[in-house]
C-alpha cells in the first residue's frame, strides 16, 4: 500500500510540476526570490502536513462517504457524477465562484474520482490530490499567494489564453494519463 500511496503522491506532484514549469517557460510568472532555507523548511512541513490533512479529509467526504454512501443505492457512473459535481460545489464555497475554476474543478476531480473509482480505496486519489497540493503549496503556499510559497513569484498581469489553458490542459492529461495507465490503477479484492 505505501509504494502504491507513493507512486500516486509523485502523479500528482509531477503533473503539477509539469504545469508551473509550462506556465514559467510561457511567462504566466516570474521568480522574483527564494525564502531562506529556515522559511523554506518552515514552510514545506507546514505545506506538507496541512495539505495532507486538506486532501485527506475532502477525499474522505467527498469520494470515501459520497460512494460509500450510494454505492447499493445508485449506479456507479450516477455515483461517479454526484462526486464530481459535490467536488466542483466544494472548491467553489472555497475559492470563490467563477467559470474558470469550476472549468478547472471538474476536470481536476476526473482524475481525483477516476482513481478512487478504479480502486475502491481513498489512498489512490488522496495521493494524487496530496501530491499536487504539495506542489501547489511550494509555489503559493497555504493561502495562494505569489509570496507565500518557497518560491517568490509575480504573475504576468494580462495572461495569454494559451496560459489559461494550461489549467485546465494539465488535470486533463493527468486523467487521459491515468486512463492509458488503468492497470495501476487496479481495483481492491476483498
Amino acid at each position: 500500500m505505501a509504494e502504491e500511496f507513493d507512486s500516486r503522491i509523485s502523479i500528482g506532484f509531477s503533473f503539477w510540476l509539469l504545469r508551473y514549469v509550462i506556465l514559467y517557460f510561457l511567462n504566466g510568472f516570474e521568480v522574483i526570490g527564494v525564502k531562506s532555507f529556515t522559511e523554506s523548511l518552515l514552510l514545506f512541513f507546514f505545506v506538507f502536513f496541512a495539505f495532507f490533512i486538506g486532501s485527506f479529509l475532502n477525499d474522505l467526504i467527498v469520494r470515501g462517504y459520497i460512494f460509500g454512501h450510494l454505492k447499493d443505492k445508485v449506479n456507479g457512473k450516477w455515483i461517479f457524477i454526484i462526486s464530481i459535481l459535490i467536488y466542483t460545489l466544494d472548491d467553489s464555497w472555497n475559492e470563490g465562484f467563477s467559470v474558470s475554476n469550476t472549468i478547472f474543478s471538474l476536470i481536476l476531480e476526473l482524475s481525483l474520482t477516476y482513481a478512487f473509482y478504479r480502486t475502491q480505496s481513498i489512498w489512490a486519489n488522496t495521493g494524487i490530490h496530496w501530491g499536487l497540493n504539495v506542489c501547489y503549496g511550494i509555489f503559493n503556499g497555504m493561502l495562494g499567494s505569489t509570496d507565500g510559497g518557497i518560491f517568490i513569484t509575480v504573475n504576468n498581469p494580462s495572461p495569454s489564453l494559451l496560459i489559461e489553458l494550461i489549467s485546465y490542459i494539465i488535470p486533463l492529461l493527468m486523467f487521459l494519463f491515468l486512463y492509458a495507465f488503468r492497470k495501476i490503477l487496479i481495483k481492491n479484492r476483498p
